[in-house]
C-alpha cells in the first residue's frame, strides 16, 4: 500500500495558550523537529586490553579458548572501563607483535575476565605484548539534557492583537509577580498534538511591496501524540477558527516606523524586529524513567534574558555614537493595504504596534524616564556600484 503525502493546505497548525480556545495559524512554512544532545563516554585508552596475572610469555594453541583476567601483567585485576557499552563476541584483540585473539563471548563494563579464542597458535610476549592489546569497542553514550523538539513557524499575523502565545514580553496577569509569564503553549501540527511548547523567539521583517512575514520558534518537551484523522477533522469542521474567512495580512507598503529621526534617518525603507529569550528546562529525577508516559518532561522552563532588537535601513544615519550610549525611541505600526470593514475584526486595518518595551508590563502611558529606552548598538553606511548610499542602524533593549 502506497503512503499518503499531505499537501500544504491539508496540514493545519493550531496553537492555544492555557485555558484559551485554539487558534488556526495562517502559516506559510512550518517545521517540527526533535533533537537530543548525545555525547560519547570516552575514557583515556579505554580500547586498551592488558592481560594480567602472568609471570612470563603466554602461549595459546590454535582453537583453544581461555578466560583471561584483565589488568597489569603482575596484577591486580582491573575491570573493563565503564565508558564502553559492550565488546561483542568475535571482535579481535591485536597485539604489537602482530598476534591476535578473538572474544569468544561478549565482554561488558565491569567484567574482570574476558573469554578469548586463538584462531591460530598465538604467542604473546611478556614485555612487548601482554599490556598493549587493542580492541575495537562500542562505546556508551549519555545525554546532557532531555529530549527537546523545535517548532519553527513562518506565518502572517491576522488580528489586531498579537495572540498571547506569540507574545514573549506579555503577561497573563499584569498583577502577577514576578513579572514574567512562563506558561506553556499547546497545539497541533497536522495529526500530531503537543502540550508543552515554550516560545523562544519572535521576529519579523517589513519591506516595500511585500506582506510582512513573522517567524516564531518554540521549544517543545514531553511527548508528541499522534491522532489519526485530526487534520481532516479540523478542516472539515472548521473547528471554530474561521478557516474559510478572509484574513487581514500586514503589508510593508502601509507600515510606519516612528522615531527613525532619533537615529538620523528621514526615509526608512525596511526594518527587522526581533524578541529573543533563553529557555532553560529544570528536571526532577524521573520516577518511571523511560516508562514515564509523559516522556522527559521538565517541571519548569524558565524565561531569561529577554532582549528586543530593531534594525532599520534608510537613506542616511547619525554616524556618532556616544560612549555613554545613544538612546533611541522606536515603534513600528503594521497595517493591511487590503483593509475592508466587511470582513476584518473591527481593528480598521491597524495591526500590532511594536515598541522597544512591553506594553503589558506598563499598560499606562510610559513614564518620561522610560520614553527613550533603546540603545544604539551599531551604525553602518554603505554604497555599491549602480546603487545608492544606505544607512543601517541597530537598536536593542534588554527587557528582562
Amino acid at each position: 500500500m502506497s503512503s499518503k503525502f499531505y499537501r500544504y493546505e491539508e496540514v493545519p497548525l493550531m496553537l492555544a495558550s492555557n485555558d484559551e480556545d485554539p487558534v488556526l495559524i495562517f502559516a506559510r512554512n512550518v517545521s517540527l523537529g526533535v533533537t537530543q544532545e548525545i555525547n560519547v563516554k570516552k575514557f583515556t585508552d579505554d580500547y586498551r586490553v592488558s592481560i594480567g596475572m602472568q609471570t612470563g610469555d603466554l602461549f595459546i594453541p590454535s582453537g583453544e579458548t581461555r578466560d583471561l583476567i584483565l589488568g597489569p601483567r603482575n596484577g591486580p585485576g582491573v575491570p573493563i572501563s565503564e565508558s564502553l557499552e559492550v565488546a561483542k563476541s568475535g571482535q579481535k584483540i591485536i597485539f604489537p607483535g602482530g598476534q591476535s585473539l578473538f572474544l569468544a563471548s561478549d565482554a561488558m563494563p565491569g567484567d574482570f575476565y574476558v573469554n578469548v579464542e586463538a584462531k591460530e597458535d598465538t604467542l604473546l610476549r611478556y614485555e612487548e605484548d601482554l599490556e598493549y592489546g587493542e580492541l575495537d569497542v562500542l562505546r556508551g553514550y549519555a545525554a546532557d539534557y532531555g529530549v527537546k523538539g523545535t517548532l519553527n513557524v513562518d506565518y502572517y499575523m491576522n488580528t489586531g492583537n498579537m495572540q498571547s502565545f506569540f507574545d514573549l514580553t506579555g503577561l497573563s496577569d499584569i498583577k502577577s509577580y514576578p513579572q514574567v509569564n512562563e506558561s506553556p503553549v499547546s497545539g497541533s501540527f497536522g495529526n500530531y498534538k503537543f502540550n508543552h511548547a515554550y516560545l523562544r523567539e519572535v521576529s519579523l521583517d517589513a519591506r516595500p511591496f511585500e506582506p510582512v512575514v513573522t517567524r516564531a520558534v518554540f521549544d517543545i518537551y514531553g511527548t508528541l501524540e499522534y491522532e489519526e484523522g485530526l487534520s481532516e477533522y479540523i478542516i472539515d469542521t472548521d473547528y471554530g477558527c474561521g478557516i474559510r474567512e478572509q484574513l487581514t495580512v500586514p503589508h510593508g507598503l502601509k507600515t510606519t516606523i516612528n522615531g527613525a529621526d532619533s537615529i538620523g534617518m528621514e526615509v526608512p525603507i525596511s526594518f527587522s524586529y526581533s524578541i529573543t529569550c533563553q529557555r532553560n528546562p529544570e528536571y526532577n529525577i524521573p520516577i518511571d524513567g523511560n516508562d514515564d508516559p509523559l516522556g522527559e518532561l521538565p517541571v519548569r522552563v524558565t524565561k531569561e534574558n529577554v532582549d528586543v532588537e530593531v534594525r532599520i535601513d534608510g537613506e542616511k544615519l547619525d554616524p556618532y555614537l556616544k560612549i555613554t550610549g545613544q538612546r533611541a525611541e522606536i515603534s513600528v505600526s503594521l497595517s493591511d493595504i487590503g483593509f475592508s470593514k466587511e470582513f476584518t475584526d473591527n481593528n480598521f486595518g491597524e495591526l500590532k504596534n511594536f515598541n522597544l518595551v512591553g506594553n503589558l508590563v506598563y499598560p499606562q502611558p510610559l513614564p518620561e524616564i522610560l520614553a527613550s529606552h533603546g540603545v544604539m548598538e551599531s551604525d553602518t553606511l554603505s554604497v555599491g556600484e549602480g546603487g545608492y548610499l544606505r544607512g543601517s542602524a541597530s537598536i536593542k533593549q534588554s527587557f528582562r
